[in-house]
């Protein structure tokens, strides 16, 4: 799947903005087309933030949940976050966002309300309350019933469905090869250019490197544990939060990189080698998966067909 990349070609062309905090990148085959394929994308990722976003007090996540009705695209968003959790055995959870809350990441700030049955771990001096899990959450076709104390977060499989279906969009909407990332989650789709799409993997300006070429139809993702992170007077916290502890990881790993054939897959079996993480290893090599590994001391560690070759 992956090669060592080589240089960009001359003909692509690329656009980039920031939303949810990231950067937003599209890039195509043929610069005529960069203007549409910008258009389709900033209307795509705005249906999905109007539709999902935990931050919105007006998305449309943030009034449903009562059993009734949700959009097509919701009932999507909150059907892969499920399938994910299922897939992982609960190690990509999107019912962590009550606990998310109240560890911090928030526009509000220790806003939490939990009902019903909750396990409560303590967190330092903050109280962090374990809501049911994704197990009780009911999509049935467009109908969505999200248990009292559980707030969805879908934020980890909402951006890798979204590079998705904009690549997807792109490709056969324009007819050209495209690349759309958002963060760490790369998407491609339609024709690539000889040698394939050029990718640099690393997390950080101080992480070791990696030069990838990523073939057209294919994707990549990055877990990272150290971009998202805020201070208490206790510790510093990090958005990555184990469902079974309530706690965030303990950065076994600095980030986890995975290709596959979606960004969805990619950033799942990502984020759940940061979650599992001693054991991360093990699985991916059960898995098979082109992955790579860094760890505390910014040594790498490769999977599957991930090319060594590649490290810079």
């Amino acid at each position: 799947m992956l090669t060592v990349a080589g240089p960009a070609p001359s003909t692509i062309d690329t656009a980039q903005w920031t939303l949810w905090d990231e950067p937003v990148r599209v890039s195509v085959t043929d610069a005529g087309m960069l203007a549409r394929a910008e258009d389709l994308v900033r209307g795509e990722l705005d249906a999905i933030d109007v539709a999902a976003s935990r931050m919105r007090s007006d998305s449309e996540l943030a009034s449903a949940g009562d059993g009734s009705e949700v959009s097509p695209l919701l009932a999507e968003l909150v059907a892969v976050a499920l399938s994910a959790a299922r897939d992982t055995e609960g190690d990509v959870d999107p019912t962590v966002g009550a606990m998310l809350t109240s560890l911090g990441y928030d526009p509000d700030f220790g806003a939490l309300v939990t009902t019903g049955a909750t396990r409560h771990v303590q967190v330092g001096q903050l109280a962090v309350y374990r809501p049911p899990t994704w197990e009780q959450v009911r999509l049935d076709g467009q109908h969505l019933t999200i248990p009292e104390g559980v707030t969805l977060d879908l934020s980890v499989t909402m951006r890798a469905r979204a590079v998705d279906r904009c690549a997807a969009l792109i490709a056969a909407t324009l007819d050209v090869g495209t690349l759309v990332s958002i963060g760490g989650d790369v998407a491609t789709a339609g024709p690539s250019p000889r040698g394939g799409w050029p990718l640099l993997v690393r997390d950080g300006p101080v992480d070791p490197a990696a030069n990838v070429g990523l073939p057209g139809g294919a994707a990549v993702s990055t877990a990272s544990a150290h971009h998202r992170r805020w201070d208490t007077a206790e510790e510093l916290l990090q958005h990555i939060v184990d469902p079974e502890t309530g706690r965030p990881v303990r950065h076994a790993w600095r980030s986890a990189t995975v290709a596959a054939f979606s960004a969805l897959r990619a950033t799942t079996v990502a984020n759940t080698c940061l979650v599992r993480e001693e054991l991360a290893p093990s699985w991916l090599q059960a898995l098979s998966a082109p992955a790579r590994l860094v760890g505390h001391e910014r040594s790498v560690r490769v999977f599957g067909t991930w090319p060594a070759a590649a490290e810079t």
